[in-house]
C-alpha cells in the first residue's frame, strides 16, 4: 500500500474547510422581479429608437396567438419540497441525430420523417414531446405553454437536423414525399426567423406566452442550437442546397443578430472584467434572469461552455468577440474547485467529496458579484450549501459539473492558431 505524505490529511482539511465555508451565508429569497415577461407596456420603456422594431414583433406574436386555442401558461414546476425521486424532464422520442449515414436512406429513418412533418405545429415549430416512433394521436394534441412551438429540451432543431439528415439520403425518386421533408423544414426555418427578438435573442416559445418562456434561453443550449443550425444553413452546405438563397442569407443575418446578442447579454465581475452568461436573460433588458423555481439568477457555468466553444469556433473573431473568450476563460479559471468530486448519490452531506486528482469541479449556478456557488429549491430559496437541499432537488440536478474543464485544451489551442499565441 502506497504511504500517505504526512501533509496530505492537512490540505484535505484546508480543502474540506474551504469547500463548507459556503455555507456561512443564510438561505434567502428569489428577487420578486425574477423574470419579467415581454409586454407591450415594457417595449413603451425602451428607447425611441427601437421601439418600431420591437412594437411590429409584438404585433406579429399577438397575431399569432389569437389563431390558437388557448394554452396553459402555468407554472408546472412544484413550488415546494417534494419527497421521493427526482422528476423527470419531457423530451421528444425517436429521433436519431447520429446514426450512420445510410441508415437515414432506410424506410424506418423516412417513416420517422413522415411523423416528424406530421407533428409539426400550424406555427411551424415543436412541442419537446413528440413520439416518433409511432403515428401521431389526438391525445398527443396537448395545450401546454409549449404546445405551439419551443426550442425548450432540443425541440424544432432536432426535428430540423433529422429532415435534413434524411433529405439529403433521399433519392430523386422520393419525390412527393422528399418535397414534404423540405417544405417542413423551410417552414420550420420561417418560424426560427419569425420567433428571433430584434436584439437577436430567441425566447423559449413561440408564439410569446409569459413568465420565463419570454426570455432568452442559453439553458441547455437551446440558443447555441438555433444559431449553430442557421451557421450551417447559411454556410450552403450541399445539405442545404434546396433551402432558397434568400433563406440562406437570412440565415447568415440571424447569426450576426445572435452574436451580437451574445456579447451584449455577457456578465461582467463587480470589477468590470467579462464573465459568463445566466441560463436566461431578460428579453428586453439582457440581463440575467431566472427560470424554473429551482433555477436562480445567477453566473451559469455549464450554459456558458457552450456559447465559449460557439465564440472560438468562429473564424474571423473581432476584438469584441476575443475579449468575451478572454473574460470567460478567466472566469473558469477563478471558480474551479480541484481536488473534488460530486456525487449527487451521498444520501446526507453536500456529496462534494474530496479526491486527490479528480478533474477540476465547478458549481452550476455562482452568485453574482461575490462568486459563490448557489443552490435553488423549489420554494425559490437560494442556498449556499447544497446539503440544505431536499434530498429529490440535490438529486435531480446537475449541482456541480466537469463541463468547463473541456474548455482549456480548446482554448490553447485557439490562441495558437487564431491568436498566434498571443494573450
Amino acid at each position: 500500500m502506497p504511504r500517505i505524505p504526512r501533509v496530505w490529511p492537512l490540505l484535505l482539511t484546508l480543502m474540506l474547510a474551504a469547500a463548507t465555508a459556503w455555507a456561512a451565508d443564510a438561505p434567502r429569497p428569489w428577487p420578486a422581479d425574477a423574470f419579467l415577461p415581454v409586454t407591450e407596456q415594457r417595449i413603451a420603456l425602451l428607447p425611441f429608437d427601437v421601439q418600431p422594431a420591437w412594437q411590429a414583433y409584438w404585433e406579429k406574436t399577438v397575431a399569432r396567438t389569437k389563431t390558437l386555442p388557448v394554452r396553459d401558461v402555468g407554472e408546472h414546476t412544484p413550488n415546494k419540497p417534494m419527497k421521493g425521486g427526482p422528476l423527470g424532464s419531457s423530451y421528444s422520442e425517436g429521433l436519431r441525430l447520429d446514426a450512420p449515414a445510410a441508415w437515414y436512406a432506410t424506410e424506418e429513418a423516412r417513416l420517422i420523417a413522415d411523423r416528424v412533418v406530421s407533428w409539426q405545429t400550424s406555427m411551424g415549430g415543436w412541442t419537446k414531446s413528440g413520439k416518433y416512433s409511432r403515428n401521431r394521436q389526438p391525445a398527443d394534441d396537448h395545450r401546454d405553454a409549449w404546445s405551439a412551438g419551443t426550442y425548450d429540451n432540443d425541440a424544432t432543431i432536432f426535428e430540423l437536423r433529422y429532415l435534413v439528415l434524411v433529405n439529403a439520403a433521399a433519392a430523386e425518386s422520393d419525390g412527393p414525399r422528399a418535397r414534404a421533408w423540405r417544405e417542413s423544414f423551410l417552414r420550420g426555418l420561417e418560424y426560427i426567423f419569425d420567433s428571433q427578438y430584434p436584439n437577436g435573442g430567441f425566447p423559449q416559445v413561440y408564439p410569446l406566452i409569459g413568465w420565463y418562456h419570454d426570455a432568452i434561453t442559453y439553458n441547455d443550449d437551446a440558443f447555441i442550437h438555433i444559431v449553430e443550425l442557421l451557421r450551417d444553413i447559411g454556410g450552403c452546405g450541399s445539405e442545404f442546397a434546396f433551402v432558397p438563397a434568400d433563406q440562406a442569407a437570412r440565415a447568415r443575418h440571424a447569426v450576426e443578430l445572435g452574436l451580437h446578442c451574445l456579447l451584449a447579454s455577457q456578465l461582467k465581475s463587480p470589477d468590470g472584467r467579462l464573465s459568463v452568461w445566466g441560463q436566461q436573460h431578460d428579453a428586453l433588458t439582457l440581463q440575467p434572469c431566472a427560470a424554473r423555481n429551482f433555477e436562480p439568477v445567477a453566473e451559469c457555468s455549464l450554459e456558458s461552455v457552450e456559447l465559449v466553444k460557439f465564440l472560438m469556433s468562429l473564424p474571423h473573431p473581432s476584438p469584441e468577440v476575443i475579449a468575451a473568450i478572454e473574460g470567460a476563460m478567466g472566469w473558469f479559471e477563478r471558480t474551479t474547485l480541484h481536488n473534488f468530486r460530486w456525487d449527487r448519490n451521498d444520501p446526507a452531506g453536500t456529496g462534494l467529496l474530496p479526491q486527490a486528482g479528480a478533474p477540476d469541479l465547478w458549481s452550476r449556478f455562482y452568485e453574482i458579484g461575490t462568486g459563490k456557488p448557489i443552490f435553488s429549491e423549489r420554494d425559490r430559496m437560494i442556498h449556499y450549501d447544497v446539503s440544505e437541499m431536499s434530498f429529490e432537488r440535490r438529486k435531480g440536478y446537475n449541482w456541480f459539473n466537469t463541463e468547463p474543464g473541456t474548455l482549456f485544451p480548446l482554448y490553447a489551442r485557439w490562441k495558437s492558431t487564431v491568436l498566434g499565441g498571443k494573450n
